[in-house]
């Protein structure tokens, strides 16, 4: 199993990136492992949407867990399972964010060390996405 987490503080109100987390559809957007999530704009816990993978994998991703500052998920594709959390905490009008993420599976081995950084980089995406959402919306 490989584990890897990082945390960084976004521009941008908790709200806007909580809004932003919970947007399955959008999720091939910003997370380039995904091509596509056929999901509804927003997501619920327990359902499972279909996902398209680099290396056109075919798989499902869950939302599991939903609070006002916690989103967990899971998703997997054939070898590879990965289970990730976001915890969100206000910092006057930005957001403290950490991430974690764990993978599983034969797949998950293989491309172990390909995930160096990616939390980072994952983080990256969301701010820049979560601080061009707030500044169209003048928060």
């Amino acid at each position: 199993m490989t584990a890897r987490s990082s945390q960084v503080v976004v521009n941008a109100p908790l709200q806007v990136v909580r809004q932003i987390l919970l947007e399955p559809s959008a999720l091939a957007d910003w997370n380039p492992a995904f091509l596509s999530v056929k999901a509804p704009q927003t997501a619920a816990v327990g359902q499972r949407y279909p996902v398209w993978t680099r290396g056109a994998l075919k798989g499902f991703l869950e939302y599991r867990q939903v609070t006002g500052t916690l989103i967990a998920a899971h998703w997997e594709v054939p070898g590879f399972i990965e289970d990730h959390s976001w915890e969100l905490r206000p910092h006057h009008n930005r957001t403290y964010v950490k991430h974690l993420f764990k993978h599983r599976g034969a797949l998950a081995a293989l491309l172990r060390p390909a995930f160096a950084g990616v939390a980072e980089l994952r983080l990256g995406r969301l701010a820049e996405r979560a601080e061009g959402r707030a500044a169209v919306r003048g928060v």
